[in-house]
């Protein structure tokens, strides 16, 4: 087991149709928010925040539909998730934030630094879903739902995706965190298929048109990602003014794959806000 230095306290948020987890890293000055990935849960964010030296609070939400928040049978587009980070956001009285969203988790930082911007002081972009492949959606898809549950932890450990890159410590921490126990030894994933196979399929439409950013912000793809390229990472940051763009090495997950390098981005592209 992964001994922290800055342990994360779970907070419970119950909304009126739903109940919501969240991680809380007790810290001062601007909150820094981290959207996490489809299919995944807060805790991809526990390296990151470990490895940041800014003394900031550091909060995470399990989205609907994944790690330990509820899992509602239908609302799994981005006003749902933007609904519920809304509320939160409310129950958690935060004014406004340093956003950092993952993958899916920033398509939805995207979103609502356009629509609340009042809410926004700073919007990081890791390595987002914007225009996704449809192959590589589909194949995601049809993995979600394939390779759902498994004999043992271990072997659900060994077949976590994304992780070819991870330290074994990263896979024990996250493996630990994100399989529920079954009978027998099994193991299934703490997410809700329906939910994150409809939210997978909704990333192959283009969200372009619906971004309008206009805080400071920071793009951040790796090297090896082939569902954020280059060439999509220089798009996006010619849509938004001022808009810096870095490279870590690192697949799709940058926040597993070099928790140090992102965790060093964050502390200097936020710690000069």
């Amino acid at each position: 087991m992964t001994a922290f230095k800055r342990p994360a306290r779970s907070v419970r948020i119950p909304l009126p149709q739903l109940g919501l987890h969240w991680l809380d890293w007790p810290g001062q000055g601007t909150p820094i928010v981290l959207l996490h990935p489809n299919r995944t849960n807060a805790r991809v964010w526990d390296f990151v925040v470990e490895h940041s030296a800014l003394p900031n609070r550091f909060l995470a939400p399990d989205a609907r539909g994944q790690g330990l928040s509820d899992y509602p049978a239908e609302g799994y587009g981005y006003d749902d998730y933007l609904d519920d980070l809304r509320a939160c956001f409310d129950a958690l009285d935060l004014g406004p934030v340093h956003l950092v969203g993952a993958a899916t988790g920033g398509n939805l930082a995207l979103l609502l630094a356009t629509q609340d911007p009042a809410r926004v002081a700073s919007l990081t972009v890791v390595d987002p879903g914007l225009s996704l492949d449809p192959a590589i959606s589909h194949a995601v898809r049809e993995q979600m739902v394939r390779e759902f549950s498994f004999g043992s932890l271990d072997e659900a450990r060994a077949r976590m995706p994304f992780s070819d890159h991870w330290s074994d410590g990263m896979k024990d921490h996250y493996s630990r965190h994100s399989f529920r126990s079954l009978a027998a030894g099994r193991v299934e994933w703490r997410y809700f298929p329906p939910g994150v196979v409809a939210t997978e399929a909704m990333l192959e439409a283009p969200i372009w048109d619906c971004i309008d950013v206009r805080c400071p912000t920071l793009v951040v793809r790796g090297t090896r990602s082939a569902v954020f390229p280059r060439t999509t990472m220089d798009r996006l940051c010619a849509s938004i003014p001022g808009a810096r763009s870095a490279e870590v090495e690192a697949d799709h997950r940058v926040s597993q794959d070099n928790p140090q390098a992102l965790a060093a981005l964050l502390d200097g592209f936020i710690g000069r806000r």
